[in-house]
């Protein structure tokens, strides 16, 4: 009786700091001074969440799409599946038809591991939806990801890394990394949830969305 009691307080503890840490995210505030005169892309910025778990399932990004939509840019977001790879790409092999038959644009911001794990159904499809592609990597990421002969511009933005930050987040990505084992998944700071670095990190996000608009100008 006292081992199912401690179980089942056990599992009420998790799915508290499962819920609060998400919570907590969601509702982070920054700071900052929006700068003035950004160049805006023609097409949407498009970001797709990786893999995730109970312990990450709300705000993936973060403030990074947050902070784009204050200076202008246009945002979106492509919930793909939580964790099963071949359900993954099957909606984003979906989603890319669907786009392609609608003859709508965007500008795709994904993870290093996403990158990877959707690489085949990119390669293979070529979408002409896709106008670009920017990985968000972590500084010590052994080596970028890169498509074979990308089909379109493509960049690594490699961000900040940073271990300070809320332990009870901390705490609740270190188990959700722990439930998907095996998958080299990005850090907290690259996903813009430590405050140490989200700022800086999502400025560099903004260069690059700056970048992207020169490119559409040039193109248009």
């Amino acid at each position: 009786m006292d081992t199912l009691a401690l179980l089942l307080s056990l599992f009420v503890f998790l799915v508290a700091l499962a819920v609060w840490t998400n919570k907590a995210r969601s509702k982070q505030h920054y700071d900052s001074n929006l700068t003035p005169n950004c160049l805006l892309t023609r097409w949407p910025l498009l970001f797709v969440t990786g893999p995730r778990s109970f312990f990450y399932f709300s705000n993936y990004w973060n403030i990074y799409p947050s902070f784009l939509a204050e200076h202008g840019y246009e945002v979106y977001h492509l919930r793909l599946p939580w964790s099963d790879s071949l359900l993954r790409q099957t909606r984003l092999t979906e989603f890319l038809k669907s786009q392609d038959a609608a003859n709508r644009r965007f500008h795709m911001v994904l993870d290093s591991y996403s990158l990877q794990e959707l690489e085949p159904v990119l390669r293979e499809l070529k979408p002409e939806c896709l106008m670009s592609i920017t990985e968000i990597a972590d500084t010590d990421s052994i080596k970028p990801t890169s498509l074979k002969a990308s089909f379109v511009p493509q960049e690594t933005l490699q961000t900040l890394p940073s271990k300070k930050g809320s332990f009870f987040i901390k705490w609740a990505y270190d188990l959700h990394r722990l439930l998907l084992f095996g998958r080299p998944l990005p850090s907290l700071s690259c996903l813009g949830a430590t405050k140490a670095t989200q700022l800086q990190n999502a400025r560099l996000l903004l260069e690059r969305a700056q970048n992207l608009a020169e490119m559409d100008l040039r193109e248009g």
